[in-house]
């Protein structure tokens, strides 16, 4: 068994003789208490070596010290002079084993491995008593449905382990750049609220900008670097202690001790790394879920109104949706039912309102299918575009096979209101495609906003499709340019468009060509 020892020893000689008793410690050597102090503070001991005959000398002191520095270090006496006070002395300071000079090499080495046995069940009960509360505090944050939740049961933890009569825990505010203290147990409401600190300000600050913990207790408090910044001279111990994620800090635990003398060790600081890093990761789990569940239903909220690709964009976009939008080479397919207002005279709502959304059902699933987006439905209208946001190779060719499959639905779906009513005898569909340069984005001020599409084409595929019957399909002479070798059409002719300048070139879609393989 191996294990590191600080051995305090004024005389050379005796110290060379127990260092050689025991060759297989590792063995760090100190001769005043000042010395070994230092030492202690940035080497781990788990045993103290003290040469001493007196219970008032130096050596007692050190040990005493020591186990306040790095509580639970075992403790061997080495001493000339045994008698029943000395014994009951070394008991009472916490000396767990006691060796006689001058040294017996075996005996010494049975006492000094008793005392590092012990030393060890002695951490390992520690470190259960440690981690089942720590299991049970996992279970609660996993449970924790809040932020404000997982606090308090930080809180509860750390009053448990530390015993601290004042706790609190600052948050970061990215939106305002300040700590607030976000829980706390001992501290006035008034104060609660009014403390907020900027990174690097106060000793909190400082722990949250550095992302190192701070202990201070009392008797070092003055030599400390953070003496200017204490404003409470009855604390007689504090440690604050990051909240860590990674390599971000998201906040700071304060906790102090008043109305006590005890003093809070490194065991106390080691606890907190624990119960801040678990906090730390609970608090930012359940942000990610939060946000993704705030993700959720804002794409589901946008979904109901807009096309799924439209949806993903603007949850991209920065918070100016104003500024979302561009000038795009797009293909326009609008569809119209035929004598629709006259339907409105003879038949309910209810049955008026089911019509028009089975067939804006069907219209979606046929747009969806060939990468098209539904801009907006427009009473008994629809407007759909082709080639953005979803950039697609040959957007033509997409709306009008689009085009064809919503011809033939509706065919069937017509067919089959007239078997319930003869009132949608009349009922027709006109659809016409148009392609060429728009605007395509969000139109509107920041209180209401409208994704849509703007240009010449949009009016010319309304107007066109107004003009459509018999659930003919129309086209322009852009969109034929692409479809031509592929589709089969009819010439139209020029037609007149209320609204448009010059009369414009139309062909009817009539089907597929056979003879060439469709992209």
């Amino acid at each position: 068994m191996c294990a590191a020892a600080i051995l305090f020893a004024t005389d050379d000689v005796q110290a060379t003789t127990i260092a050689s008793a025991l060759p297989w410690l590792e063995i760090i050597r100190c001769r005043n208490a000042e010395a070994g102090q230092e030492l202690c503070t940035g080497y781990k001991v788990c045993l103290a070596l003290i040469v001493t005959d007196h219970p008032d000398d130096e050596g007692y002191q050190f040990f005493a010290r020591l186990c306040t520095l790095q509580p639970g270090v075992a403790g061997v006496l080495f001493t000339s002079t045994v008698d029943f006070d000395l014994v009951r002395g070394a008991l009472e300071a916490g000396f767990s084993g006691l060796v006689k000079l001058p040294i017996n090499t075996a005996q010494a080495e049975q006492v000094v491995r008793q005392a590092l046995e012990r030393h060890h069940l002695q951490q390992e009960n520690i470190r259960l008593r440690t981690l089942l509360p720590l299991y049970r505090l996992g279970e609660q944050f996993a449970a924790a449905s809040s932020e404000n939740e997982i606090l308090e049961h930080l809180l509860d933890a750390v009053s448990v382990q530390t015993g601290a009569s004042r706790i609190s825990v600052m948050l970061f505010q990215p939106n305002e750049g300040y700590l607030r203290i976000a829980a706390s147990r001992g501290m006035e409401s008034a104060l609660v609220e009014a403390i907020q600190q900027l990174p690097g300000e106060q000793i909190a600050g400082w722990v949250f900008q550095q992302g190192k913990p701070v202990i201070l207790n009392k008797e070092d408090q003055t030599a400390s670097l953070f003496a200017p910044l204490l404003q409470q001279p009855d604390v007689v111990s504090a440690i604050s202690y990051p909240l860590k994620i990674r390599d971000r800090n998201i906040g700071v635990l304060n906790i102090s001790q008043k109305e006590t003398d005890d003093r809070f060790s490194e065991a106390d600081n080691e606890m907190l790394a624990i119960l801040c890093s678990q906090t730390a990761v609970a608090i930012e789990n359940l942000r990610g879920s939060m946000q993704l569940a705030a993700t959720t239903r804002l794409r589901t909220l946008f979904e109901q109104y807009v096309a799924p690709e439209v949806a993903e964009l603007l949850l991209k976009e920065p918070a100016n949706l104003t500024e979302v939008g561009d000038i795009k080479q797009v293909t326009i397919l609008f569809a119209d039912i035929r004598n629709f207002t006259r339907l409105v005279q003879h038949v309910d709502l209810q049955p008026l309102r089911q019509f028009l959304n089975e067939f804006f059902q069907f219209f979606t699933e046929e747009v969806f299918r060939y990468q098209g987006t539904i801009d907006k439905f427009m009473g008994d209208a629809v407007l759909a575009v082709f080639g953005a946001p979803v950039q697609l190779e040959a957007p033509s060719l997409a709306a009008a096979h689009a085009a064809l499959a919503i011809k033939e639905r509706f065919t069937v779906f017509r067919d089959q209101w007239i078997s319930r009513s003869p009132a949608f005898q009349p009922v027709d569909l006109g659809i016409a495609i148009t392609s060429g340069t728009v605007f395509f984005g969000n139109i509107g001020s920041a209180r209401r906003l409208d994704y849509t599409v703007i240009g010449n084409e949009v009016n010319i595929a309304q107007r066109l499709a107004a003009k459509a019957w018999a659930s003919r399909v129309y086209v322009t002479e852009s969109v034929l340019r692409e479809i031509g070798d592929y589709f089969a059409v009819e010439d139209v002719g020029e037609i007149a468009l209320r609204g448009v300048e010059k009369k414009v070139q139309t062909f009817s879609l009539i089907g597929k060509k056979t003879e060439n393989t469709m992209p």
